[in-house]
């Protein structure tokens, strides 16, 4: 895990901006109600929830009352956190990487909100990660995680597997990408996140439960709509055979790509393309091909 950068970002000033700059934000603010509702129907009276990457621990405070714990490497995050939900079982600071023997079997939904698995190195270690929350949910109990993928990135959909890589036969996957990211009003650089596809999770997660289902938010204002994936009824042993029945939302409407374009970029794209000479070359080359 990007240990040192985590850190150096999520320091005490960072996080007391957290929440309005990220979670509330009117552009975001449909995909935080949206994880609410979501979150609201797997929190019956007898619920445990763990959320692993907690942050300031917005979410488990909209919940109090219901037994909740959350697991953060920042001490600055999780100081908001406590402050909070001071009726939580306990708020602790460490690794999600990490095993914790304690909690295997212990909680009836384990979340990972907004995508905190990013700040991981590799997508084998995601992996780890998942299984981590795995091992912590209880017979018939739930996980839920919100996606940050390339599709909501850059609205660009990316093939997950094949049975053929061209000229190389055998199975082929595309399991992530990386992203970066620099902020142009605090100065944070957020370096080399990782980003799996959703499909990954879905495929490490449909061995265990007999539900796994990719729902999508709606789209905010001037963004891409976020997808999350909730696995529910934990199995009491994996069957690899006989994995999960999984249900995706319906194929958005097809649009057009210069219709998602503002239109200055329009204009300046015209303006470019009839700047002189572009034209002649344009046919010029058309017909040498």
């Amino acid at each position: 895990m990007k240990s040192t950068d985590v850190l150096e970002v999520y320091d005490a000033e960072y996080a007391a901006d957290y929440n309005d700059r990220f979670l509330l934000l009117p552009g975001a603010r449909s995909n935080t109600d949206a994880d609410l509702a979501l979150l609201r129907q797997q929190l019956g009276p007898s619920a445990r929830w763990l959320d692993i990457g907690c942050g300031t621990g917005y979410f488990l405070s909209q919940f109090p009352g219901v037994a909740r714990a959350g697991y953060d490497l920042s001490a600055a995050m999780l100081a908001r956190a406590q402050a909070a939900s001071p009726d939580a079982l306990f708020f602790r600071q460490g690794d999600f990487r990490n095993e914790v023997p304690e909690w295997r079997a212990q909680w009836s939904l384990v979340t990972c909100m907004w995508s905190a698995y990013s700040y991981c190195e590799t997508v084998k270690e995601v992996e780890q990660v998942v299984a981590n929350m795995i091992t912590w949910t209880r017979p018939e109990g739930a996980i839920f995680i919100p996606i940050l993928d390339l599709e909501e990135l850059r609205a660009t959909p990316v093939l997950y597997h094949t049975d053929s890589a061209g000229m190389y036969p055998g199975d082929f996957w595309i399991t992530g990408c990386t992203w970066s990211w620099n902020e142009g009003d605090t100065g944070k650089t957020h370096h080399h996140l990782i980003a799996p596809q959703i499909e990954h999770f879905v495929r490490l997660l449909a061995p265990y439960f007999d539900k796994v289902e990719v729902v999508r938010h709606p789209a905010p204002a001037g963004g891409n709509p976020r997808r999350a994936v909730l696995a529910t009824r934990r199995r009491a042993a994996p069957d690899f055979a006989r994995p999960a029945a999984v249900t995706w939302p319906a194929p958005r409407p097809v649009v057009p790509p210069a219709a998602t374009l503002p239109l200055a970029t329009l204009l300046r794209e015209v303006a470019a393309r009839l700047r002189p000479g572009y034209i002649w070359r344009a046919l010029r080359n058309r017909r040498a091909g």
